[in-house]
């Protein structure tokens, strides 16, 4: 991590069939006041439209769509691609509130030894 510039955040976001949900997950994600953010779908190979919300999106994050072992496979293989000094997971189906992602990262810079945090909703 270059020291002049904030940590990036890798958001992984596991997904099956998930279409009814799964766009506002990624506009909370999107939508983030956070400057450095990867976002990564991992989609379990949908038939539901999926793709097609993915595809609107492929400018602004990275997806795949393959069958998986289901959503913990699905975050350990997005978890894999990812390159983000903080690792994070979003469920298809949840979204971000604003400024979650600043949160943490605020939370984390001055508290070197937390390995982890997690929100409750």
């Amino acid at each position: 991590m270059n020291s002049t510039e904030p940590p990036l955040v890798s958001i992984v976001t596991p997904s099956y069939n998930m279409a009814n949900y799964l766009p506002a997950a990624i506009e909370s994600v999107l939508g983030q006041d956070y400057p450095r953010i990867e976002y990564i779908v991992v989609d379990g190979g949908s038939t539901d439209g999926t793709l097609t919300i993915l595809e609107r999106y492929r400018d602004r994050l990275a997806y795949t769509s393959a069958p998986d072992l289901g959503p913990s496979h699905a975050i350990f293989q997005g978890f894999r691609r990812a390159s983000g000094d903080i690792l994070a997971w979003l469920s298809a189906d949840d979204t971000l509130l604003p400024s979650a992602v600043r949160t943490v990262v605020d939370f984390f810079a001055p508290r070197p030894e937390v390995d982890i945090v997690y929100g409750e909703g």
